[in-house]
């Protein structure tokens, strides 16, 4: 694997696909575990697959009872927690030969939407579509605080870098960053573009992920715009970012040149600066302050997630049709 200092250089027109590996259902999610020995995906057949990255092997984590929709690592790689539909957050030991839940938290009434794991691995927060956002403890597995008042449902969350911080991405295009120990949200963002009413009755896109500059000084919302005819699912995938120390909005990553129905599922900053985005069957790449989409890479099926290895080379993907895949995008 390659070091974390080692500098890498991207190669986007030589990206391709160099591993492709199969499920018998629909992918939601996938991450890679810190240590790089593990790549795990959720499964619409209640299931977490786990790859050995080094040898490919297949192992079957049972023990949700709906859609396995979000996924998150321990600092150490240890312990992965999982999150589905059926409201409860999962915690196993990802070395195990066949790994069993260690912990089982019935922690939302109705979907468990979005979950993240703090920089020190001490916490775990979650939200679902009761409209709360709650905190857990990682030892235990108690609620630690609850965050309540959110008027519309919370799609994803994320800890700030370093801290026990949470900024949270709701339905309606809001994000909300709460302090650690604050009744209320010390601050808002806004992303009104990429969110739409059906016919005023239902919400059409929202802030779909969030995540962070491997330096902590942007935080991205991805998600969908240009909403031509939502009762048809018409739109334009897009990412927009903000400086994390003074709010400040930077320019809207979308793909400009050629238009392409989606939504961006996921978008994270490779240390390089580039943005890397999934949408439809495409992988997106966008240079640093460049509206438009600098380099697509087809894929043969829609992506739902993404996820970097540590060597940062590696890009993993979650696909409808049940494949994992990693394509290389650059050399080190």
């Amino acid at each position: 694997m390659t070091s974390m200092k080692t500098p890498v250089t991207l190669d986007l027109s030589a990206a391709k696909v160099v591993t492709d590996w199969t499920h018998t259902a629909n992918l939601l999610c996938c991450r890679v575990d810190p240590t790089g020995k593990y790549v795990v995906a959720g499964a619409i057949d209640y299931t977490v697959q786990r790859w050995e990255i080094a040898t490919g092997k297949k192992t079957v984590l049972v023990g949700h009872q709906n859609w396995v929709r979000t996924l998150g690592f321990s600092p150490d790689g240890k312990t992965l927690y999982s999150g589905a539909y059926d409201g409860r957050l999962l915690a196993w030991e990802i070395g195990l030969e066949t790994p069993k839940p260690v912990k089982d938290i019935p922690a939302h009434q109705g979907w468990l939407r979005g979950l993240a794991v703090s920089s020190d691995g001490q916490r775990v927060a979650t939200c679902g579509n009761d409209k709360l956002v709650k905190v857990w403890s990682a030892a235990d597995g108690k609620l630690i605080r609850e965050l309540p008042g959110h008027a519309h449902v919370p799609y994803c969350l994320h800890f700030v870098p370093g801290s026990h911080e949470l900024v949270v991405g709701d339905t309606f295009g809001n994000i909300h960053h709460w302090k650690a120990d604050d009744a209320k949200p010390s601050r808002s963002f806004e992303v009104k573009e990429i969110f739409y009413h059906i016919g005023d009755l239902a919400p059409f896109g929202g802030i779909i992920n969030l995540a962070f500059s491997p330096d902590g000084r942007t935080l991205t919302a991805s998600g969908l715009h240009k909403a031509s005819n939502a009762l048809a699912g018409s739109r334009r995938p897009v990412a927009v970012s903000f400086d994390w120390k003074t709010g400040e909005k930077r320019p809207k990553h979308e793909s400009m040149k050629k238009e392409i129905d989606g939504t961006m599922w996921r978008a994270v900053i490779h240390p390089t600066g580039t943005l890397i985005g999934v949408f439809e069957k495409q992988v997106g790449f966008w240079n640093a302050g460049v509206p438009d989409v600098a380099h697509l890479a087809a894929t043969p099926s829609d992506i739902y997630d993404c996820d970097l290895h540590p060597n940062q080379l590696d890009l993993y993907t979650a696909h409808y049709d049940g494949h994992l895949r990693a394509m290389r995008i650059g050399r080190g």
